[in-house]
């Protein structure tokens, strides 16, 4: 074998790999110019996990879904410290929307207060496109 064939080999082996990556990571990588439907089911799937995450509790992996921006401005911890206030007990989804890298949610919370319990308030969501996948932009006020 000579060096050329030898290199020849590894250098197809190498774009195979290189091509495979890349199918790869457009399976179900999310971009702007995604389908709306498509940037629709995974935003549900998302907020829907995280929604799941804040009534269990589990406010780490809720902390998961925020967008880059949102643990610029806001650590794990001031998170959790947040969010465990008022302990949630129900999450639900009433709608969902994409257009371009932003998706808007509409939900329900529900959470019990000292005062009165099983309020249920509603939410707009905000989720953008980072990554390939949806994550929730935290409400900064």
């Amino acid at each position: 074998m000579t060096i050329f064939q030898g290199f020849r080999g590894r250098g197809l082996a190498a774009i195979a790999l290189a091509l495979s990556l890349a199918g790869c990571a457009g399976m179900g990588g999310l971009t702007e110019a995604s389908p709306a439907e498509q940037k629709r089911a995974q935003v549900l799937a998302r907020a829907d996990a995280r929604g799941a995450a804040l009534v269990a509790g589990k406010l780490d992996e809720a902390y998961a879904f925020l967008s880059e921006g949102s643990k610029a401005v806001i650590t794990k911890e001031n998170f959790s410290r947040r969010m465990s206030i008022v302990p949630f007990t129900a999450y639900r989804i009433d709608a969902a929307s994409c257009e371009g890298s932003t998706c808007k949610v509409q939900s329900k919370l529900t959470f019990n207060h000292r005062v009165m319990q099983g309020v249920t308030s509603p939410v707009t969501e905000t989720w953008v496109i980072e990554n390939g996948q949806p994550y929730f932009v935290f409400p900064t006020q």
